[in-house]
């Protein structure tokens, strides 16, 4: 018997970004899945198994989305996955201190370019 309902209430929505954001993403999401795809290769030493294996998922199910130019929404657990993952990047990357820093300094252009006019 056929499935009555196949996308599960999901729709398809285009993303669009330019070649070099699916270039970047494509990277972000294959080395995310393969991180945790590697850590989940050793369930028992994790805190909350359950939870990489539904990224992982979300992962995979993102990853051809992003190189197709659309995804299925809506997809909580795919949200909640890539919030956790730029969370962590941008503490990783210390991304706050960067556009303090950055503000600063063009700041601080700004107003040598206006004495300078």
């Amino acid at each position: 018997m056929a499935e009555k309902n196949p996308t599960h209430g999901r729709r398809a929505v285009p993303l669009d970004l330019p070649p070099s954001q699916v270039t970047i993403l494509r990277g972000l999401l294959a080395d995310w899945l393969a991180d945790v795809r590697s850590d989940l290769t050793h369930p028992e030493r994790m805190r909350n198994p359950g939870l990489a294996r539904q990224e992982a998922e979300a992962f995979e199910r993102l990853l051809p989305g992003v190189e197709l130019g659309q995804v299925r929404v809506p997809d909580e657990a795919a949200r909640a996955a890539i919030e956790a993952a730029a969370n962590a990047y941008d503490e990783a990357s210390e991304y706050a201190e960067i556009v303090a820093h950055h503000d600063a300094l063009h700041g601080l252009v700004a107003a040598l370019s206006e004495e300078a006019a």
